[in-house]
């Protein structure tokens, strides 16, 4: 079964999606428009979001319920902490939609990578759709996305606000000496692009590693087939159970770093001196 296999995972990911047998594979003239397993979980992870949301505001009350009251406990974190704390108040009430749908959708996207979805690329045994785990975010395309909407929206918004000429002279400190200024305004200008690289192939290596691991304990299970071997399958999964509850920690961590970081470098933009 290619689920032994961890690797596939990755390999297959921009085959065509093939589900009950029908390729799901489409051409708009020579653009290939197939939706491979990438594109189903960025539209799963989207759908997911949008509905989690809907569903909250149509059941709103004055007095909230315990499930209201803790997503409006989550939702006040992250418009005071995630948003607040690291940018200026018109700036944060004007990012907060971007940051905070941000931080829902890569963390829905990564704890979705955690369920084993029938989303399989073969016809799978005697047609019975394979469960496969995946997630969109640990595809670099997918991490680069998402990096580059923060880097086009942290210099527009600093264009913005401080004018073309205001904003790029702010990459070179007042104070520092004239012979120092275009020296400090490449490095500046280098570390802008380090940005869009830290932010992408940090969330993309972390998925991609807890995945693995995942993978790999899996994979180590269905290889049991002897039974004097049988024993270690209590401890194995144990061993899955544990891993699978770091990882959905890790999945909480990741985006909250992207977030965050998202926030400082558009605040950071928009007020330069702080």
């Amino acid at each position: 079964m290619s689920i032994l296999n961890p690797a596939d995972e990755f390999t297959d990911a921009l085959k065509p999606v093939d589900i009950a047998g029908h390729h799901l594979q489409f051409k708009l003239g020579p653009v290939d428009m197939s939706i491979n397993k990438v594109v189903l979980y960025l539209f799963l992870g989207a759908a997911i979001t949008a509905l989690v949301f809907i569903l909250i505001s149509k059941v709103a009350r004055v007095l909230p319920t315990r499930k209201q009251a803790g997503f409006e406990a989550i939702y006040e974190y992250v418009r005071d902490v995630l948003v607040g704390a690291v940018m200026p108040a018109e700036a944060a009430a004007a990012w907060f939609p971007y940051i905070a749908g941000l931080f829902f959708f890569i963390l829905i996207s990564n704890i979705i990578g955690l369920i084993p979805l029938p989303f399989n690329l073969a016809s799978g045994f005697h047609n019975i759709p394979e469960f496969k785990t995946y997630a969109a975010t640990a595809n670099i395309n997918v991490t680069i996305a998402l990096a580059a909407i923060t880097f086009v929206a942290t210099h527009v918004s600093g264009i913005r606000a401080n004018g073309a000429i205001g904003y790029f002279k702010g990459w070179m400190p007042s104070t520092a000496p004239p012979v120092l200024k275009q020296v400090l305004f490449v490095l500046h200008g280098i570390s802008e692009l380090f940005r869009l690289v830290s932010l992408s192939v940090r969330l993309f290596a972390n998925l991609v590693a807890g995945h693995l691991v995942l993978l790999v304990f899996y994979a180590m299970i269905l290889m049991i087939q002897s039974v004097a071997l049988a024993i270690l399958i209590v401890p194995l999964e144990a061993s899955v159970v544990a891993v699978s509850l770091f990882e959905i920690f890790v999945a909480g961590i990741q985006a909250y770093i992207f977030a965050i970081l998202s926030a400082v470098y558009i605040g950071g933009a928009i007020h330069q001196e702080h």
